[in-house]
């Protein structure tokens, strides 16, 4: 992956604001917001539309802030067109092929990854713990939540963050590390924010995947395909278990 020239190019400072930013929304920005329209305007969000409801159209309201806030920085901080975010179609259907490829191929690692963390964690006597969107999907009865759900899941959030840790980040690593290093960098920083152990080493290994694809296409294509099938089949499996095998488990 070509790189600009370092000093007209977004750097480690810029990404520590943006996942600052980022956190300090989804973790503080959300309560503080249901809590202050509930104060101000009597109005409980949470007992009027639901929790899942809520929480997910708050956390699109997040992701498109935080990716506004990544273009202005970009395109106003730098003078950068968005392409040197990897936003291009150039090369679309080779970088379709060059992902799906690759996934196949890693997939298995995933889920065996998947089973061993499981097999440890239980070795120990510690109980694995889901994470909460998944709890929250297999909780939910409403078909329009669910809906919005998967859109969120298939599509918002697999663009969203293929932006913030593949096409923000990376970049501004492999600034001062090398090909191998941000690609490591990447794939953990992925795999931590997603604050869940369990999952911890599937998503690492899901991580370095895309990551490697960033390096080698320079296109947000190929990992943006291979993030939306990936969450695609994991919301298809826990769909299918809620309604079907779960009685069978």
């Amino acid at each position: 992956m070509k790189l600009l020239d370092d000093n007209k190019h977004w750097n480690l400072k810029d990404i520590f604001k943006v996942f600052l930013l980022y956190l300090l929304m989804m973790l503080a920005g959300i309560p503080v917001f249901t809590k202050v329209v509930e104060q101000v305007f009597g109005f409980d969000l949470v007992a009027t539309f639901g929790q899942n409801t809520v929480l997910l159209s708050l956390s699109l309201v997040v992701n498109i802030v935080t990716c506004l806030y990544i273009f202005n920085i970009v395109r106003t901080g730098y003078g950068l067109p968005v392409v040197s975010l990897g936003l291009t179609i150039r090369n679309w259907k080779s970088d379709v092929k060059t992902g799906l490829k690759h996934y196949l191929i890693v997939l298995p690692v995933i889920i065996v990854s998947g089973f061993i963390v499981d097999f440890a964690l239980r070795a120990f006597g510690i109980e694995p713990e889901r994470q909460d969107i998944i709890n929250n999907l297999l909780s939910e009865d409403s078909l329009g939540v669910l809906a919005f759900m998967v859109f969120f899941g298939m599509l918002a959030a697999p663009i969203v963050e293929e932006l913030l840790f593949r096409g923000f980040l990376q970049p501004a690593v492999r600034i001062t590390c090398d090909r191998l290093q941000t690609i490591l960098i990447s794939g953990f920083v992925f795999a931590l924010i997603h604050w869940n152990a369990h999952v911890f080493l599937q998503i690492f290994v899901l991580g370095l995947m895309l990551a490697y694809l960033f390096e080698k296409t320079g296109s947000l294509v190929a990992p943006i395909t291979v993030h939306i099938c990936h969450n695609t089949i994991t919301l298809a499996f826990l769909i299918s278990y809620k309604h079907f095998l779960k009685s069978y488990v």
